[in-house]
């Protein structure tokens, strides 16, 4: 009778945990949705400027294998970089703080607002069910890990921080990992990231002079723990996606114009495709940051671009002090201070490609600092 109590137990309480989870995305997509105002849904200004002749660009998509890409991919990636971003300002949160102070509910909630705004940006496509599900698993994730590293740094980690009275050996480790991490997530799925490894040299962290022993302790056994989990979830995945899916392409076609192959020569992965002449090239590069990074050194040398992934529009984020100006060829879907640093801005807005070498000068001269180019 106990062993079957006991496993009636064991079952209710996988019943509860199954209950959770799937609330998760339906309750933060709620409020996501909520919480978030409704999107312009008329045609993008600028966006049919300048199209090139349908010939030519039926013609490459026939012709190049990968030269179109979904192009709801541009707005339904962006909220796998909130989560790098997320990642990214707790790093830069702990290399000063202690962890116990971030707000993780409120990456948690921008989460699931991000995710409802693309949501409604992408409305007018084709409903990619492999990004959709991919999202909800991430952000299920992301909302599990951020709630459960609220509740132990306010209790656990609170007492040994108070004891401590200041950032130990380990803590510094830590933030340390934390900056790596987030550098490493630029253009690597998180489940590549070592996590074996730096538990190794977490256990391996000496204390300085007054560092306190319990705290110290603490540290190296809740994120040793954590990175043992973390580990083997990660190879977890590594094997079901070598099982089940194919390799992400990790290159991104450009049709642009000007002088492409001159500027694109000293680019590194990159390679002049297809030259059409008084009708610009087609060159292909790496995605990811590295694309976002080239963009600005290819319009400082005179490239504006026609397509790009076989599209007309594509998601930006930049990083300013204060709202921006809306200049011509682009639209806001979102603007909202840093959870983690107020006086930094996010505005994430969808741009004409054929206005690009515009609107993205423009808004650096306006103080804007370029952050991502989502390449679908």
């Amino acid at each position: 009778m106990m062993v079957l109590r006991l496993l009636k137990r064991i079952v209710k309480a996988i019943l509860w945990l199954v209950v959770i989870v799937v609330l998760i995305p339906v309750l933060g997509l709620a409020y996501g949705f909520l919480t978030t105002p409704s999107l312009d849904r008329s045609p993008l200004p600028g966006v049919a400027d300048g199209a090139p002749p349908p010939a030519l660009a039926t013609q490459l998509r026939a012709t190049i294998p990968g030269y179109q890409r979904p192009e709801e991919s541009t707005f339904l990636t962006y909220p796998e970089w909130a989560i790098v971003y997320a990642a990214r300002e707790y790093a830069g949160f702990v290399d000063k703080d202690q962890p116990s102070g971030f707000p993780y509910f409120a990456y948690i909630g921008r989460f699931w607002q991000d995710y409802a705004t693309v949501i409604r940006a992408s409305s007018g496509h084709d409903f990619n069910f492999a990004n959709h599900q991919m999202l909800v698993v991430i952000g299920t994730s992301h909302t599990i890990e951020h709630a459960l590293q609220w509740a132990y740094e306010n209790t656990v980690g609170r007492i040994t921080e108070a004891m401590a009275g200041r950032r130990t050996a380990a803590d510094i480790y830590q933030a340390r990992v934390a900056a790596d991490y987030a550098a490493f997530l630029d253009q690597v799925p998180w489940y590549q990231f070592p996590y074996a490894d730096k538990r190794q040299g977490l256990f391996a962290v000496r204390p300085a002079p007054g560092d306190s022993a319990v705290r110290t302790s603490e540290r190296k056994l809740a994120f040793g723990f954590a990175d043992t989990i973390k580990q083997g979830y990660a190879d977890l995945i590594k094997s079901a996606l070598a099982a089940t899916s194919d390799p992400a392409a990790l290159d991104i076609h450009v049709w642009a114009k000007g002088p492409v192959g001159e500027a694109t020569r000293g680019e590194p992965d990159t390679l002049l495709e297809r030259d059409l002449g008084a009708d610009g090239a087609v060159f292909v590069t790496r995605r990811y940051q590295v694309f976002t990074e080239m963009i600005p050194r290819l319009i400082d040398k005179g490239v504006s671009f026609v397509e790009i992934g076989g599209n007309n529009e594509i998601m930006v984020t930049v990083l300013s002090t204060d709202s921006i100006a809306v200049p011509e060829g682009m639209r806001i879907l979102f603007s909202y201070p840093l959870p983690a640093d107020p006086s930094t801005r996010r505005t994430g807005m969808v741009v004409a490609v054929r206005k690009l070498h515009r609107v993205l000068p423009a808004m650096m001269e306006a103080g804007a600092r370029l952050e991502h180019v989502y390449d679908y």
